[in-house]
This record gives structure tokens, C-alpha cells and sequence, in this order.
């Protein structure tokens, strides 16, 4: 079943690849219109009549601000939303150093909370909307030298929940998504640091594969449509049966 997002304007972060670009592309194929933004200049390459690109930091509180005030200028009403936004960066509590654990938060958990401290007053204004957050599986298992990555996407996880709990009432929704490994520039990223493989990170995977980008961004579709509408405060898990075992 296809999602329906016609009247839905959407704020995409990290939205020039990976995980990101599959959802500016499945939810304009499902007749919604997006704000993607992303620190690569990549983005603008996305320009068009239901598109508008914005080069910004998702952790920067006044980039992602004026992201969701153009959006509701452009389109008159930002009611979605998509953290997509991430980094990778191996390491053991002994090995990583504090700059590194910093980055890591700040992209992978500090962005979420600012894209919600700015788009919630937006979705009350537009009468309802849906915040989307992709955290990953390892928010809830544990994963080898990514002590920082697992704490950032766990936190992820419950700041969605809080979010719904504070939320009651007032038409807003939010949601995780947890992947298992998607072949996207991040986890290729993540297999130079550690040194693992297609083969190695399939193996550990029910299905014996990793995931395409768009087996993730039809899910997070759905979330954003009112065909999950009594969808909140919760993980959703696309990871192939990773955490089954």
C-alpha cells in the first residue's frame, strides 16, 4: 500500500544522500512536496517545483529554523518531518576522544532535538504533523567500537518517545525508525573506520543482505501519512530480523 502525502510538506535533513534522497524521492512520489536540507551544496541539485533546497547544518538551531520558516513562506505550512541527518565514527570508550564523541552526539542526536524544537510550533500551526527520526538498530542492541553512534541513536529512540508524551493532544506525532545496515554512503563510511564488509554485516542480518535506501524511506512514508495516524511514541524496526537474535 503506497502512502498518501498530498498536503504534506516535508523537512528532510541529510537529504543529498543515502537514506536522505530516498525519502525527498519517495515522498514527492507520493504527492507531498519537501524542504531538503543538508551541509552539502549536493542538495540544490534537488531544486524543482515541489522542491526547495537549503544548504544548512541540521545542528545549527538558527539553519534549522529559517529551514522550516522557508518552507512554510514557500509552501505555506511545514506538517512533516525526517531526521536523516547522521555520521559514523568508530570507537571504544578507551580509544575515542571527547571531540569525537561530541560530533557524534551533536549530529546524530542534537540535530534531532533541534529539528523538533523547531518544527513542533510549525505542525501546531498547520493543525498536525509528524516528526520522523531515523535512529538504527544499534540504539538497541549493542555494536562493537561504535560506543558513540549506540548512545547517540538510543537516545534518539526515547527523545521521540518524550516527544509524543509531551505532545498529547496536540495533533503531533513522533516516531523512530530503526534500520539495520543500508547500503548508503554512511555505513560504506563506517566499513573504511572498522574494516568490515558487505559479506560480514549481511551475515549478521536474518535476511543475508543489507537493505536498499528505499526499503527504509517507504517506511518512513508511511509514518508521515495519517495512514499512521494512531502511530507514536514508538521504534519502528526495518533491520531484516537483525535484532531478533
Amino acid at each position: 500500500m503506497s502512502a498518501d502525502l498530498e498536503g504534506k510538506v516535508v523537512l528532510v535533513t541529510g537529504a543529498a544522500s543515502g537514506l536522505g534522497a530516498a525519502t525527498v524521492h519517495d515522498v514527492l512520489a507520493c504527492g507531498g512536496r519537501v524542504v531538503a536540507m543538508d551541509l552539502s551544496r549536493d542538495v540544490m541539485a534537488l531544486a524543482g517545483e515541489r522542491v526547495m533546497p537549503v544548504v544548512g547544518d541540521a545542528a545549527d538551531e538558527r539553519q534549522v529554523l529559517a529551514a522550516v520558516r522557508a518552507g512554510e513562506d514557500g509552501f505555506a505550512r511545514v506538517n512533516g518531518a525526517v531526521a536523516a541527518a547522521g555520521i559514523t565514527r568508530a570507537g571504544t570508550v578507551d580509544s575515542m576522544d571527547m571531540d569525537t564523541w561530541n560530533e557524534v552526539l551533536r549530529v546524530n542526536l542534537t540535530s534531532v532535538f533541534l529539528l523538533a524544537k523547531a518544527c513542533l510550533p510549525a505542525f501546531r500551526r498547520a493543525g498536525g504533523g509528524a516528526l520522523v527520526a531515523v535512529a538504527s538498530q544499534v540504539g538497541l542492541v549493542g555494536y562493537p567500537e561504535n560506543v558513540a553512534y549506540c548512545a547517540a541513536k538510543a537516545g534518539v529512540i526515547n527523545l521521540v518517545r518524550a516527544i509524543a508524551v509531551d505532545e498529547r493532544g496536540s495533533g503531533v506525532r513522533a516516531v523512530a525508525v530503526c534500520p539495520g545496515p543500508v547500503d548508503t554512503p554512511m555505513l560504506r563510511e563506517g566499513f573504511a573506520q572498522t574494516g568490515e564488509s558487505y559479506e560480514l554485516a549481511a551475515s549478521r542480518v536474518p535476511l543475508g543482505r543489507v537493505a536498499k535506501p528505499e526499503e527504509i524511506s517507504g517506511t518512513i512514508c508511511f509514518l508521515l501519512s495519517d495512514q499512521a495516524a494512531f502511530v507514536t511514541g514508538t521504534a519502528w524496526t526495518v533491520d531484516g530480523g537483525y535484532t531478533a537474535h
